[in-house]
């Protein structure tokens, strides 16, 4: 396949402004797939890239998303975690988790899908905490709503906040 038919991840994640973890989970929530390509840079070994018509469909979706071509790339992985409550007048205790730098951009995100989607609480967060401050508040009466989304149905919000809130305690001071 020649260079100009695909793109590498690293490169679109460059250009949209998001670190490589995201950028894969972001094309996989939005239903692409990857291919995976062996390059000169990766010496001969196979890594992900999307097809150019792939690529700017996903560019023009972020843009659709009010993402803009001017990105907040992360320099020191410093940022917040959060509770958006996504369709919180239909369903309460559905929620999404997450880290975010700027947590009214994110919220501002959700809004075009969802427009009532409700910030419920943010602690100073580190990247390399999301997982185990997800793994944490989920680890009782919560379920996955679906794979690679980080949207819960939980049975207890009030309990979930408590249980973020030990786990931030013990955290060191950002």
């Amino acid at each position: 396949m020649s260079k100009s038919n695909y793109v590498l991840m690293k490169e679109l994640a460059n250009e949209i402004g998001l670190d490589r973890s995201n950028m894969r989970k972001y094309v996989l929530q939005q239903g692409f797939s990857w291919l995976k390509v062996r390059t000169k840079d990766s010496g001969g070994q196979l890594v992900n890239a999307l097809t150019r018509e792939d690529a700017d469909a996903i560019i023009e979706l972020r843009k659709s998303q009010g993402f803009t071509n001017n990105p907040v790339v992360v320099q020191n992985g410093d940022g917040w975690f959060y509770i958006v409550q996504i369709v919180p007048e239909l369903d309460s205790l559905r929620i999404k988790l997450g880290f975010a730098t700027d947590t009214q951009r994110r919220l501002n995100a959700f809004r075009t899908i969802s427009p009532t989607a409700n910030l419920v609480k943010t602690w100073p967060c580190r990247i390399t905490w999301e997982r185990a401050a997800i793994d944490s508040a989920t680890r009782h009466r919560c379920s996955l709503v679906a794979y690679g989304s980080e949207v819960y149905q939980c049975d207890d919000l009030i309990a979930l906040v408590e249980r973020l809130d030990d786990f931030f305690a013990i955290m060191p001071d950002i």
